[in-house]
């Protein structure tokens, strides 16, 4: 009895791994003796391996998660140190922005200046899209003209040889000596300067053609709108030519000629009105156009609506884009609606 009681009381002390080892039958003696087993409660007899020595000392999981829950109230919290700094520095800045000057007030002199330098700035504005000047000229030309030039030497000789004349002198006498030579020319000669006349303008008329077509369609339309509002501000005096005629470019789209012009065509066409000075025939026809009845007139505003159509077609298609007044019209239009 001793013997068993030594053996349960050693396989108790021995680790639990050993003791599920020793899972065979205690030897059998010849007396066959009953064992009994005591209840008592298990525990582990050896170490389990540990945290590693870097995380020793520093919270587990679930006490870093609430660190961060907690710093992301108090960050998102009103009281927050970080949210009270930066509203000082706001309130510093809203009381450092200097307050607005009040309104100076232009004396009518001052007021003067200004308005003449707005001008100013327009008008360079209006030159700078008017565009180079084309080529002078634009190709004209005569037969006369070239007879003039192949003597303008003389006039240089004869400068030199008389420096106590008056140069206006020397111009009219060299004039009134080329016009009679003119006068008493051989049909030979005036034809060979026709030919040159002819020749000079050709050549004129394609150089001003290349210039114009090296710009835009669209260029070429803004410089003539620029070019009609420095005409109206220059204002010349009657008989002096314009130092900014239109621009003629054959790319341009024709305006849509309207139902009265077409009858005013019809009626010069017709030749009752020859021998009848301008503004006497103009008067006639726009009296003929207002006894016309509303049936006469229909056939005149039909050709102006196949004009209208044809010409918005062939602007949008040259410029890109619809003509100005259909702009307006759709503008204003989409401001009622």
């Amino acid at each position: 009895m001793t013997m068993i009681g030594r053996r349960v009381g050693v396989l108790f002390q021995l680790p639990l791994q050993s003791r599920l080892l020793r899972t065979n039958p205690l030897p059998t003696h010849q007396h066959r003796l009953p064992i009994r087993t005591l209840p008592c409660q298990l525990r582990r007899g050896y170490a389990t391996p540990g945290r590693p020595r870097k995380a020793v000392g520093e919270p587990s999981r679930p006490v870093k998660r609430a660190v961060k829950r907690t710093s992301s109230a108090a960050t998102s919290a009103s009281d927050s140190p970080a949210k009270q700094k930066t509203d000082a520095r706001k309130k510093t800045a809203a009381k450092k922005k200097p307050a607005k000057a009040p309104k100076k007030v232009l004396t009518e002199e001052q007021k003067a200046v200004k308005a003449a330098r707005a001008d100013k700035l327009k008008m360079t504005e209006l030159r700078k899209a008017a565009l180079a000047p084309p080529p002078a000229g634009s190709g004209a030309s005569s037969a006369y003209i070239e007879f003039t030039k192949a003597r303008s030497h003389r006039l240089k000789e004869r400068k030199a040889d008389d420096e106590s004349k008056d140069h206006k002198q020397l111009l009219a006498e060299h004039a009134r000596e080329v016009a009679s030579e003119w006068r008493n020319a051989t049909p030979a000669e005036v034809e060979h300067y026709n030919h040159l006349a002819h020749t000079h303008r050709e050549a004129k008329q394609a150089e001003y053609k290349r210039w114009v077509e090296s710009h835009s369609v669209e260029e070429i339309r803004i410089a003539n709108l620029a070019r009609a509002t420095l005409r109206r501000k220059s204002q010349l005096e009657k008989g002096h030519r314009t130092k900014w005629p239109a621009i003629q470019d054959e790319r341009h789209v024709k305006r849509p000629m309207t139902a009265y012009f077409h009858f005013l065509t019809n009626r010069q066409a017709s030749g009752d009105f020859r021998n009848i000075a301008i503004i006497e025939r103009t008067k006639l026809i726009a009296q003929e156009w207002k006894a016309l009845s509303e049936d006469e007139k229909a056939k005149y505003k039909a050709l102006q609506e196949t004009e209208m159509q044809r010409y918005h077609d062939e602007y949008q298609t040259v410029y890109g884009h619809s003509p100005p007044q259909q702009q307006q019209q759709q503008t204003a239009a989409a401001a009622a609606a």
